[in-house]
């Protein structure tokens, strides 16, 4: 007996000493993992992106959709569910909760699996955030170790915040804000007793437990929880049972709660964000970009492509709008309908930019002193030498032209072949360089074709706006800016994108390009855009009329709008960045611009500073709009222009010098010859300007001076003659579907006309005319013959017969 009582003492001393040493390791962790050692763990969580108003208008999200808030922010009933169901006694352990693991691992032996857990909420947060899912002893051995010691580097509440931000409750939400607007719609702060109970009931098991498929699991595991947390009288039993007879009133399971606002500029961020701070920081960072979108302006831009496109057929727009003087983009629109295209054509789209590019050669001839007066040969066509060899064949947009005209009548009428004059005279490479230093940042190639928007790569809205906003800003181009600053979640300031400037253009060679595009809105190729305010812009237009454009500006606000098919260069008959362009240009600037004061143009004139310096002794004249020589009182429309001392022109204009004065016949509506006999009767020299139109081909449609005008004897009445409506060719369809036909008929500018025939398979073109390639006026029908699956007309009346006649 004595020998036995011993041998059960020492054994018992052995094995008292046995836990003692392994409490001691435990403790003083020799060999374990320490906290300090490993990287401080960060709970990934979305980033956000808002308007310049602080709307919110998207979030950045990675594999974990995460929003972290303070514990403050949780409502006491998700605190006290959550304690209850996975760890009672969490605020009396230090990490660990020998009790429970002694408990959980004798019900297991009893009942010979695993059927209770002794983890404690700090163990379950050490599992995700440190040591990971594996299932090992040794693992299970770190993981309580850390738990240690996490609690004693961090409060009760602040482990108990870390978890309920981290801890997964399914349907890809992690943490309570995410869960608690997925399942119920709603801020965390906002849950029900019961609709909290039901949220630290699915911790356990998110994917068993998801109340859109198991409800009455679901609601079995709440009643579990109302259990507990009565039991421990974190709640009455009136609560109680208001909360189990409570109804689980769960949300749509596929309700969007963060609708993304302005769709294509979210995208144009989202790259931005992830070009610089890489996917990790971009969707798991927890970053709030603060952006300088105007939703006022996107808004009004949005809805203006609705109004103005056709939503199921037609082209396609986009627009890009700047404040020229920040730079900061106020509103941009990729497409009419983001759900069918989400390529950003305002951001993305390299597209030919037609003569909307003729600012840039314009801007350059003004930089080099050339006069807005200087004089080109305007016929058309006109074939150039290219240095180093080659030539160069250039036509006017209407195929014709004569006589001569100046710099500035060029540009408000986008003549071709004075601007190809122009360019060989500035240099292609030296155009290039200032489209580049305006603002332009795709490839610009030093080809002469760049004068009249032949690009190899082509131009986006966005940068094209961006350029036009040196001459609004004065000479100084503003860097186009989406995005104002960039902070952590804790409001931590990361990056500041404060407004970049960079002089380009002398401010007087800025306000002689400015009054010139005023010019082509008030009487030249852009009056469709007019707004009734200081306003300038351009019109462009590819020569096979697959790209439209206007981009214009007031001091405050410019513009760029394409119009065109995103897919292609598909031709879209007559269209003119005159028309649809302008059109959308000037509905979105109306409304944009309702509230902001007209303001004027600067002038040009240099600080009190400056002309203190230098004060060079200009002249100003008044010259004659279509000769540029000295005005007399006979030249029927005129513009001043300075020029520095020795200088200015000193002719006076001889088309216009005739002493007696005329009465100037009303021609519109005659035929060309009728026209010239008419004023050649009156005593008027004619210059004849051909442009397509809806009138019958050679059709005076418009002129200048109107009829009824007093002018002097042998002065220039310039006739408008229409060139008929224009041509375009019509696409091959045979052997397509109707539906594919229809469309390819109308993204051509004609609509068809369809007759069925039998023949299998049904719905295919068999027939068309007028055939492909044949030229016919835009908007013309093109008639079709299809193929309905049935096995003809006649046929059909044979069989019919026949069956009347068995009858």
């Amino acid at each position: 007996m004595k020998v036995s009582f011993r041998i059960v003492l020492v054994v018992l001393v052995g094995v008292l000493l046995g836990v003692g040493g392994l409490v001691v390791w435990f403790y003083t962790g020799v060999g374990l993992p320490s906290l300090a050692s490993l990287n401080e763990y960060k709970a990934a969580q979305n980033s956000k992106v808002f308007a310049a108003d602080g709307t919110l208008l998207c979030e950045l999200r990675g594999d974990e959709d995460r929003e972290i808030i303070a514990l403050e922010k949780m409502p006491d009933a998700i605190k006290k569910a959550v304690i209850a169901i996975e760890d009672t006694d969490f605020y009396q352990h230090k990490g660990v909760n020998w009790k429970a693991v002694v408990r959980a691992l004798w019900a297991n032996v009893v009942k010979g699996t695993v059927v209770q857990g002794g983890s404690t909420i700090t163990q379950q947060y050490v599992k995700g955030a440190y040591v990971g899912p594996k299932r090992t002893l040794w693992r299970k051995i770190e993981e309580a170790h850390l738990a240690y010691q996490l609690e004693q580097k961090y409060s009760k509440n602040k482990i108990l915040e870390l978890y309920l931000n981290d801890i997964y409750f399914g349907r890809g939400c992690y943490g309570i804000f995410t869960a608690a607007r997925k399942f119920y719609g709603k801020a965390p702060q906002d849950l029900t007793l019961a609709e909290c109970a039901m949220l630290a009931g699915v911790i356990r098991s998110p994917s068993y437990y998801d109340p859109y498929t198991k409800p009455q699991e679901v609601l079995q595991r709440r009643t579990l929880v109302l259990q507990r947390m009565l039991k421990k009288d974190f709640i009455t039993r009136e609560e109680f049972d208001g909360a189990e007879n409570e109804p689980m009133n769960l949300a749509p399971p596929n309700k969007v709660y963060v609708v993304r606002r302005a769709p294509y500029f979210c995208d144009y961020i989202t790259e931005k964000v992830r070009e610089k701070y890489g996917d990790q920081q971009a969707f798991r960072g927890g970053l709030r970009i603060y952006t300088t979108i105007d939703l006022h302006l996107q808004d009004i831009a949005e809805d203006t492509l609705r109004q103005e496109l056709d939503p199921d057929d037609g082209p396609d727009a986009a627009l890009a709008c700047i404040d020229p003087r920040t730079g900061y983009i106020k509103a941009m629109v990729g497409g009419k309908n983001y759900a069918v295209s989400q390529f950003n054509v305002a951001a993305d789209g390299h597209r030919q930019a037609g003569s909307s590019f003729k600012v840039f050669v314009l801007a350059r001839a003004l930089a080099d002193s050339i006069s807005p007066s200087q004089t080109y040969d305007a016929s058309s066509p006109k074939t150039l030498q290219i240095p180093g060899g080659g030539v160069w064949k250039v036509s006017n947009y209407d195929g014709h032209g004569s006589g001569t005209t100046t710099v500035r009548n060029a540009t408000i009428h986008s003549i071709n072949v004075v601007f190809a004059q122009l360019i060989m005279d500035v240099g292609p490479a030296r155009v290039a360089e200032m489209a580049k230093s305006m603002g332009i940042q795709s490839p610009v190639e030093a080809n002469p074709a760049i004068a009249l928007g032949g690009l190899h790569v082509g131009v986006t809205p966005l940068e094209m706006a961006s350029a036009y906003g040196t001459l609004a800003n004065g000479g100084v181009h503003a860097v186009a800016r989406s995005i104002s600053k960039v902070t952590d979640a804790d409001g931590n300031i990361i990056e500041e994108g404060k407004p970049e400037t960079h002089s380009v253009l002398d401010p007087k060679v800025a306000a002689k390009a400015n009054e010139i595009l005023q010019e082509v809105v008030s009487g030249g190729t852009g009056t469709g855009a007019r707004i009734g305010r200081p306003q300038a812009g351009k019109t462009g237009t590819t020569e096979d009329h697959a790209d439209a454009w206007f981009v214009g500006y007031t001091p405050d606000l410019v513009t760029a709008v394409w119009v065109g098919y995103p897919q292609g260069r598909i031709s879209m008959g007559g269209m003119t960045g005159g028309s649809l362009p302008a059109t959308i240009w000037r509905v979105f600037m109306s409304a944009a611009l309702e509230d902001v004061p007209p303001t004027a143009f600067n002038k040009g004139e240099e600080s009190e500073a400056a002309a203190a310096e230098v004060q060079p002794e200009d002249i100003t004249v008044t010259l004659c709009d279509v000769t540029g020589l000295l005005a007399v009182s006979g030249c029927p429309s005129t513009h001043s222009a300075t020029f520095k001392r020795g200088e200015e022109p000193t002719a006076s204009c001889t088309a216009h010098s005739a002493t007696a004065t005329r009465r100037v016949p009303s021609v519109v509506g005659m035929s060309t010859s009728s026209a010239t006999s008419a004023l050649t009767q009156a005593g008027f020299d004619t210059s004849v300007v051909e442009q397509p139109s809806t009138q019958p081909a050679g059709t005076v449609i418009s002129q200048a001076p109107a009829g009824g005008t007093t002018m002097n004897s042998g002065g220039v009445v310039t006739i408008f003659v229409s060139t008929g409506v224009p041509q375009s060719s019509v696409p091959g369809v045979v052997g397509m579907t109707e539906a594919a036909a229809r469309t390819k008929l109308a993204a051509a500018g004609f609509s068809a006309s369809v007759s069925y025939v039998g023949g299998t398979p049904p719905g295919i073109v068999t027939g068309q005319s007028p055939g492909a390639g044949a030229k016919i006026p835009a908007g013309s029908t093109v008639s079709l013959t299809v193929t309905s699956g049935g096995l003809g007309g006649s046929f059909s009346l044979l069989v019919l017969a026949h069956g009347l006649m068995l009858n």
